[in-house]
């Protein structure tokens, strides 16, 4: 489904949902991903859940804008996709990317919980993505992943794995190097929100793969976020979506189910 929201973008949106089923797990993918990112595991979670995935603007199917995509922005097109389909207090998790529209989105509105993939809570260092910006504008998004995996990018459990590989590539083919260029540059202006956190008051699930190299964020989350629960998967990477989707999947059942 296509809905347009008061912005002038269009989002691209999927809901899994079956009679009887009251609570409803929104997914928010990483930068250059789609709803394909989540195929591995929403398929599970929709056993348990209604399942809403959508497109980021500017990735997959949604709207590409000439401009910037703050983090801000894509927490409003996700309030209002809620609001177009009557959705309260959801459950948010998010990646990578994802995890900073899910933190500014619980530190505005109403959530469940919140679950947390490959953590975020400030933007970026700069100097990589430029480089990758100018891979991806000049020879195309399949291009940035061979790039992204020669220089060590990615964790060899993602591009060792023909699944897990293709599954990438499936999703990068799937955006285009001027969404790509956008999303960055809103990436990049994220603001840092170490300082919020302890704000955040619903039960948390962080997770990271041992090789993520983000993973150095864990303790700045612990630190501040009261009600958390940590998991980090040994020997894989940034991208568990891909590489550890069946495990990933059972971490955040677990918690959903047992956490108060």
């Amino acid at each position: 489904m296509i809905t347009l929201l008061s912005s002038g973008v269009r989002i691209y949106y999927e809901i899994k949902s079956q009679p009887g089923l009251t609570n409803t797990v929104v997914l928010i993918h990483h930068l250059a991903g789609s709803v394909k990112s989540w195929k591995n595991v929403y398929p599970i979670l929709a056993s348990k859940f209604n399942v809403l995935i959508y497109d980021l603007r500017g990735h997959g199917r949604s709207s590409i804008t000439p401009s910037p995509y703050l983090i801000e922005e894509h927490s409003s097109d996700l309030r209002e996709l809620l609001e177009v389909e009557n959705i309260k207090d959801p459950i948010i998790i998010g990646h990578s990317l994802g995890t900073l529209i899910a933190i500014d989105y619980a530190l505005k509105y109403s959530i469940k919980k919140l679950v947390l993939i490959g953590a975020l809570y400030k933007a970026p260092f700069r100097e990589s993505y430029d480089r990758m910006v100018s891979i991806a504008l000049s020879l195309g998004m399949e291009a940035l992943a061979e790039y992204r995996r020669k220089i060590n990018d990615f964790s060899p459990t993602l591009y060792m794995n023909p699944r897990a590989w293709n599954d990438l590539l499936e999703v990068y083919r799937e955006n285009t190097p001027l969404g790509y260029k956008y999303a960055v540059e809103g990436l990049l202006n994220a603001r840092d929100y170490s300082n919020d956190l302890e704000k955040i008051d619903e039960d948390t699930l962080v997770v990271y793969g041992s090789e993520d190299k983000l993973v150095q964020n864990l303790q700045v989350f612990q630190q501040k976020i009261r009600k958390l629960k940590s998991k980090v998967f040994q020997g894989y990477g940034h991208f568990l979506n891909f590489e550890y989707p069946e495990e990933l999947t059972n971490q955040i059942l677990a918690f959903l189910n047992t956490s108060a």
